[in-house]
């Protein structure tokens, strides 16, 4: 699968979205997955590595992530019951894949899709964005109740 393999850039970060998230990388590309848990790394972030749905599973059993990096198409299946899994637990995601945009069950149409290939700046500002939005999650007040 051919990626740009440009050297990763720092980050334009937002004084909103800090270094040090924990972020989940489901790809079953072991050399596509070293891509991502570099970028992550570079960033300043740690990288949590599943190689199929059945990984990702049992990784988001034991530990929580900031946020999550899912390829749609794994050896085991496609990747969406973890993503319901994480929407569940309210864990921002985004798909990175090489499939079409349109097999994507309408539950996870509204997540952020990045192609492959890509451009690891994109993949950088989506993975940005995604933890943006954990952290104004996070932020938000409790209802009262």
């Amino acid at each position: 699968m051919p990626v740009s393999f440009s050297a990763p850039t720092p980050m334009n970060r937002s004084a909103a979205v800090p270094a040090g998230h924990t972020v989940l990388v489901v790809e079953d590309e072991i050399e596509l997955s070293r891509l991502f848990i570099e970028v992550l790394k570079e960033s300043g972030h740690t990288a949590i590595p599943a190689y199929s749905v059945s990984d990702a599973l049992s990784v988001i059993a034991h530990q929580r992530f900031d946020a999550a990096i899912l390829d749609v198409e794994l050896r085991d299946g496609p990747v969406f019951p973890v993503a319901d899994r994480l929407a569940a637990l309210g864990t921002p995601f985004l798909f990175a894949s090489a499939v079409y945009y349109q097999v994507v069950p309408r539950a996870h149409q509204q997540v952020p899709f990045v192609s492959k290939p890509f451009e690891v700046n994109v993949l950088q500002q989506r993975v940005e964005e995604a933890l943006a939005k954990r952290l104004a999650i996070t932020a938000s007040p409790a209802p009262a109740g």
